[in-house]
């Protein structure tokens, strides 16, 4: 979300990208959403993006090379106010399992205001460094651009640019299917969203936090997702509680809703619901419980678990959020969110 919204200052406002509905990403066989939403009238998340672009400014942070235009600019220029006039902006990021059992991720970003941003990200998207295009084919006037080929065969292979919203996804077929969704025929009509149990799930999600997001265990799905993952925090609560322990408790669990709120530019506060075997609620909740003894206090804080039948609720907070927002842009802009 920072880094699409930092590059943003360095074009011209002018009319509103569409906000696209994020049930469009869903699929019939996919088993969880997560969206990041920044809106124009919320404060904290104002100072926290102020607070960045400071840091960016006086030197104290640096965007990465690909972004070198917009450093140079934020480096000789206050530009906080335009800034916050690219919101809102929306990240969704939408997962299915592989035939091979590997999570396949698609990926949405749409910053509402600049669409001046529009040239320059798509260029830096879809050419190599000496600025040679990407092959791409045209579908219904959208371009599909193919992805150099890299040994990880869970990110995604085409990028398009679809009413505003650059759009990663794991193959060509997938972007069509979502394109038919987002852009009307010239009946004015556009393509269903798909049902399933995922969609059925976000239907009745609360959808007022500034991220949210809702998982479904299907066919064993949270446990790649455990494993794709592979951050700094599993990888502590793992060392904490033991691997076997760790995924006994993960394939217990049936389903999970979480939202995070940005309180200031320096914390957010974030709730999980998991819903889990009956038989095996207690054992999750104690083994939670134990987790959060190997995270790190300087980065969460605050952390509960508590267990009431086959729900366990686990909340915490995550502060220095500033530093993790440079950390995370430091490392570059590819699609997630």
């Amino acid at each position: 979300m920072l880094a699409v919204t930092l590059v943003a200052i360095a074009a011209g406002p002018a009319s509103r990208n569409p906000i696209p509905d994020p049930a469009s990403l869903i699929e019939a066989d996919s088993y969880s959403i997560a969206v990041v939403m920044a809106r124009a009238d919320d404060v904290p998340i104002q100072n926290l993006l102020k607070s960045a672009l400071n840091a960016i400014a006086t030197g104290k942070a640096k965007l990465p090379a690909s972004m070198a235009q917009a450093s140079d600019y934020l480096a000789q220029n206050n530009r906080a106010d335009m800034l916050i006039d690219g919101l809102p902006f929306q990240g969704v990021r939408v997962d299915r399992l592989q035939a091979s059992g590997q999570t396949s991720p698609t990926y949405a970003s749409t910053l509402s205001g600049w669409r001046g941003l529009q040239v320059q990200v798509y260029n830096g998207l879809t050419a190599d460094s000496a600025g040679k295009p990407y092959p791409s084919t045209t579908y219904r006037r959208n371009d599909i651009v193919t992805l150099p080929a890299n040994s990880d065969p869970t990110l995604p292979t085409t990028v398009s640019k679809v009413n505003g919203t650059f759009l990663f996804t794991p193959d060509a077929t997938e972007t069509k299917t979502i394109i038919d969704r987002l852009v009307p025929k010239e009946d004015g009509k556009s393509a269903p969203n798909a049902s399933g149990a995922l969609a059925s799930a976000w239907a009745s999600l609360d959808k007022s936090a500034d991220a949210y997001g809702v998982a479904i265990n299907n066919k064993g799905a949270f446990s790649t997702l455990l494993k794709s993952m592979n951050n700094e925090y599993t990888d502590k609560v793992r060392q904490t509680v033991g691997s076997d322990r760790l995924d006994k408790g993960v394939a217990a669990t049936k389903m999970a809703t979480w939202t995070v709120n940005v309180v200031s530019d320096d914390r957010a506060e974030a709730v999980a619901i998991l819903k889990v075997d009956p038989a095996q609620a207690a054992d999750v909740a104690a083994m939670f419980q134990e987790g959060q003894k190997g995270l790190d206090a300087t980065k969460i804080t605050d952390a509960t678990v508590t267990q009431s039948g086959d729900t366990v609720t686990i909340k915490f907070a995550v502060i220095g959020l500033q530093q993790l927002m440079l950390d995370m842009l430091a490392k570059g802009f590819t699609g997630g969110t």
